[in-house]
């Protein structure tokens, strides 16, 4: 049995930014819910999962908004064109009998860790779909990532080829190099190839901490020793939550094969 877990967030973005300048008969802006519903028609098709279910962020404030004010600041506000989709972009994963997990007060990133978690331990093959890397930490044998627009499966071995490092670890990588797409601190200075050998060399961000003074490198050193706060909060940030409240019955979240006989795909006019 296998189940995919969608980001519905990363999903949205990647639609609207991937096609432009879409709108219905009656000018609602449509590229949003066209790329969108090809998406899923694509992991319906292609992948046929047993087992499917979608996120969305809370717009409840999270605990590291609460910590850390700057958290996903730089990001823009939600265009106005895409804002129009939103609703009816709910109506279709609605239409397509695919269950929705929002949790107030919890990303989405923390929902799906929970449910693979929970899906893993009963002998499930997740599948999440997602461009965040953070998710990555939780990949393991039954747990991986797939990238829909490159069409790959990231596994545990992707995760030590492209950063010289286990998935459990990934939240102390970004601990130290922080992420500027969620605000993410780090230490400014410390770069991906200086993350892994520092995690090469301690067993954890705590042992890094304390030996710093077995850094080699005396810049490197004064770095560390300065930003000590600052890279136990990036790795808060950066470390998934999950422990979500939620209750899933796995029964309740099997793919409905008939949407495709209910719910065609609509045609769409440019502007």
């Amino acid at each position: 049995m296998n189940l995919y877990l969608i980001d519905g967030n990363s999903y949205i973005y990647r639609a609207y930014y991937a096609i432009r300048e879409l709108s219905n008969s009656k000018g609602l802006p449509t590229n949003a819910l066209y790329g969108f519903t090809n998406m899923l028609f694509k992991i319906l098709k292609e992948k046929q999962p047993d087992s499917i279910a979608i996120s969305f962020d809370s717009p409840v404030p999270t605990e590291r908004h609460k910590i850390y004010e700057d958290y996903k600041a730089q990001r823009p506000e939600t265009p106005d064109d895409l804002l129009q989709q939103i609703p009816h972009i709910r109506r279709i994963v609605a239409a397509f009998c695919i269950p929705v997990f929002e949790i107030p007060g919890y990303e989405a990133d923390d929902v799906l860790g929970t449910i693979a978690k929970k899906a893993s331990q009963q002998g499930m093959d997740v599948y999440i779909v997602t461009s965040d890397k953070d998710m990555l930490q939780i990949v393991d044998e039954r747990v991986k990532i797939y990238d829909p627009m490159k069409d790959r499966m990231l596994d545990t071995e992707y995760v030590k080829d492209r950063y010289g490092i286990l998935p459990g670890r990934i939240s102390e990588f970004m601990a130290l190099t922080g992420d500027p797409i969620d605000n993410i601190p780090g230490v400014k200075g410390v770069g991906q190839k200086t993350a892994k050998d520092l995690l090469t060399e301690f067993i954890s961000i705590d042992d890094l901490l304390s030996n710093a003074d077995r850094i080699k490198r005396q810049k490197l050193r004064t770095l560390i020793k300065n930003n000590a706060d600052m890279i136990k909060l990036s790795k808060t940030l950066a470390t998934l939550d999950t422990s979500v409240p939620l209750d899933v019955d796995f029964k309740d979240i099997h793919a409905k094969w008939d949407i495709f006989t209910i719910f065609p795909i609509t045609t769409f006019t440019r502007q």
